[in-house]
């Protein structure tokens, strides 16, 4: 008797991981105003298993939101292991990979509640990393870490207008953008973002295209 509750909140575990694993699959193919009855058709449950775990399709797409931004963070210290200063190299790399597989869930990470920690902790990570290539000469002196922030944003546009198209259509666009972070002979000769013109960028610009 004892193994049934067990069992059961086993099996809902189990669902709950294939609505949220269809989900990401259904928005990324079918674009954010696809309707939760699409996701439940794909993941083989009712409505009301979906409604169960998430009030609305707001709160479906909030938690989608979260686990899209903690395996943000997750790439960023995973990458600080990496030897030689090669970690922003294979942050970027990991970075794309992993926006690829959820287009358009980006813009929702940033609006999400109580995104502004783990937020603050990719800032974070993002500078360790930058500054660790720089101590190995494969990044520029003069670089920020605003400006690695930036050029992640990139990545979002470049998967955006590439829906459709092959999956490893972004690949070219790392290579350049890694190509422009790498020590260079001609200075950089515009100033980067500061840290506070950084936090207003992100928070006047509309929530379907911040990074």
């Amino acid at each position: 008797m004892a193994d049934a509750p067990r069992r059961l909140r086993r099996d809902a575990e189990a669902n709950l991981e294939r609505i949220l694993a269809v989900a990401v699959t259904v928005f990324a193919e079918q674009g954010m105003d696809t309707s939760i009855e699409v996701v439940a058709q794909r993941a083989g449950v009712g409505l009301g298993t979906i409604y169960r775990r998430f009030a609305n399709k707001q709160a479906l797409l909030d938690e989608l939101a979260r686990r899209l931004l903690t395996d943000v963070v997750a790439v960023a210290e995973r990458h600080l292991e990496d030897p030689d200063g090669t970690g922003l190299a294979g942050y970027f790399w990991g970075i794309g990979e992993l926006l690829a597989t959820h287009r358009g869930l980006v813009s929702h990470m940033w609006n999400m509640p109580g995104a502004a920690p783990i937020v603050a902790r990719s800032r974070d990570l993002q500078g360790r990393l930058l500054a660790d290539a720089q101590r190995h000469g494969l990044a520029r002196a003069e670089l920020t870490a605003e400006d690695v922030a930036v050029t992640a944003w990139s990545l979002q546009g470049v998967l955006d207008t590439t829906r459709g198209l092959p999956v490893d259509a972004w690949h070219r666009h790392v290579e350049i953008l890694l190509a422009g972070l790498a020590p260079g002979a001609q200075p950089l000769r515009h100033p980067p973002l500061t840290p506070h013109e950084m936090d207003t960028v992100i928070r006047e610009t509309p929530a379907d295209q911040r990074p």
